[in-house]
């Protein structure tokens, strides 16, 4: 994760802190925003799969 869009998404999360948030809400949102990340950065490099081919390779992997 770039610094800068690291540090915008810790203002963020940071924001959304009460009383009830916990460390590991903390750490669970910023992993998924880095999930998020991750998989915009692999759709613009093509690294996709269509609904088809997923079928196709959960067949394979459920037998």
């Amino acid at each position: 994760m770039e610094k800068i869009k690291l540090k915008k998404s810790l203002i963020e999360i940071a924001e959304k802190v009460n009383d009830q948030t916990t460390v590991e809400d903390i750490y669970n949102q910023l992993a998924f925003l880095l999930d998020i990340e991750e998989s915009e950065e692999q759709e613009r490099n093509g690294k996709i799969f269509t609904q088809k081919q997923v079928e196709k390779m959960s067949k394979k992997w459920l037998k």
